[in-house]
């Protein structure tokens, strides 16, 4: 599980849903009441996507680290 709660997360941040560290998202809405946080990403296919996770499905994208980019 997560090591964050409700309180940690703020709008703009990049987050990842814990099974799936390749896909980054964007919390867009943090709502209090139930604890609910409002993602949203674009697919390959370029269609955008809003899902709610509670706080303990999600890590926050700086703790994965540099991306690695080979030329």
């Amino acid at each position: 599980m997560s090591k964050y709660s409700i309180n940690d997360f703020k709008v703009g941040d990049s987050v990842y849903h814990l099974s799936n560290t390749g896909l980054i998202m964007i919390a867009i809405e943090i709502n209090n009441n139930p604890d609910e946080i409002s993602c949203r990403w674009v697919d390959k296919s370029g269609v955008s996507h809003v899902e709610e996770f509670i706080p303990q499905e999600l890590g926050k994208a700086d703790d994965l680290g540099p991306e690695i980019y080979v030329m």
